[in-house]
């Protein structure tokens, strides 16, 4: 589960498989003198994904030039993270978090695809690890959040369509935000909704967009951002 900023949580699940590249002990002698310890190096831990997810994928890469905090959950609902010394459980810092993809089957393979999270210093992540017992299943908890666009059909009438894929999320979202167009919309005064179409009054000629997906939450409208 990393959390990149400002804030945004980007719940994945669930991993298939694991592999641990780098974290080794450096090693080394002064001229005739033993092994000494001089630290780990880099580490980078990749997990399998079910199969290629093109969502998370887009935003994944759209942050990858960001450092990120990660936490990670276990089936016996253990929610892993780091020690930074106060009352509340950290998230373990990352350097960076990506995707690496195979969009298309081939023969006898699935799509793939696999996160990688690098440790922003691995040596510390392990002395500062830390977990706490969850009593419920954060899967059940966390949703991501999906880019739509609200399109113009025709003058003043829109569609709330998905950016990747076109889906059309417009009869689901449609009549509640008809009902709070004040509270959810920028550029709007009132808007409608009726055979599938949000028809929206703008406010000086503006140009209506949704809100933040934290106040379009507070008023049902949950899951989506306007991108």
């Amino acid at each position: 589960m990393p959390c990149g900023p400002p804030g945004r949580i980007y719940p994945i699940s669930p991993f298939f498989e694991y592999a641990k590249n780098g974290g080794e002990a450096q090693i080394s002698a002064v001229g005739y003198g033993p092994n000494q310890f001089n630290g780990l190096n880099a580490q980078t831990d990749t997990f399998t994904l079910a199969g290629f997810d093109e969502v998370l994928n887009a935003q994944l890469l759209k942050a990858a030039n960001r450092e990120w905090d990660v936490y990670f959950w276990n089936k016996d609902y253990m929610l892993i993270g780091y020690n930074d010394g106060t009352d509340l459980l950290a998230g373990i810092p990352m350097s960076t978090v990506y995707p690496t993809v195979t969009q298309y089957p081939a023969s006898g393979a699935k799509s793939t695809m696999t996160i990688s999270f690098c440790h922003m210093d691995i040596e510390d992540s392990l002395l500062n690890f830390d977990f706490i017992q969850l009593g419920f299943d954060p899967k059940y908890s966390l949703r991501g959040l999906i880019g739509v666009e609200l399109v113009s059909m025709t003058s003043n009438k829109y569609k709330i369509i998905e950016k990747i894929g076109a889906y059309d999320r417009t009869p689901e979202f449609g009549q509640l935000i008809a009902d709070k167009a004040a509270e959810v919309l920028d550029n709007a005064t009132t808007a409608t909704y009726a055979d599938g179409v949000l028809t929206i009054t703008p406010k000086d000629s503006g140009t209506p967009s949704l809100k933040a997906p934290s106040i379009l939450f507070e008023n049902n409208i949950k899951y989506i951002e306007q991108v």
